[in-house]
């Protein structure tokens, strides 16, 4: 499928915020039955080693992989105790924001990762599948 270029370079262009706002909706997922187990969080290094690690080139300012910002950005809000719907509403503000620049592709990538986070224990539970059904409408996925 092809992706355009322009899109994705504006996304990069701020990736700092890009995987943040990404930690923020695995988080509202994982959170979503107020526990985040260890099976969970070894699926979130998977998704950011496997899925998002190579997505673009961008490093931060030690020259590591901006992906990891998931996996800091997932824990801050872990360590402060923040809610599931506080993390999942501060991505959907940031995919209003600039949702003309996520083309199907990035969208449908997005959606696996989150689907395949709420499927790390068992099988999805009543409130990861609220979110995950928010999540498709809202990507149009």
């Amino acid at each position: 499928m092809y992706r355009s270029k322009e899109k994705i370079l504006l996304i990069m262009q701020n990736s700092r915020r890009f995987y943040k706002e990404l930690g923020n909706l695995f988080y509202a997922i994982a959170a979503a039955d107020r526990k985040i187990s260890a099976k969970e969080k070894n699926k979130l290094d998977e998704e950011v080693q496997y899925s998002w690690k190579h997505f673009d080139h961008s490093t931060d300012r030690f020259g590591s992989d901006r992906a990891f910002l998931i996996e800091f950005e997932f824990e801050t809000m872990e360590d402060e105790l923040e809610s599931a719907e506080n993390a999942f509403q501060s991505f959907t503000s940031y995919f209003l924001d600039y949702q003309l620049q996520f083309d199907e592709h990035l969208r449908q990538r997005i959606f696996n990762s989150a689907r395949h986070f709420a499927e790390a224990v068992r099988k999805i539970n009543k409130d990861e599948l609220a979110y995950l059904m928010r999540l498709k409408e809202l990507l149009k996925v």
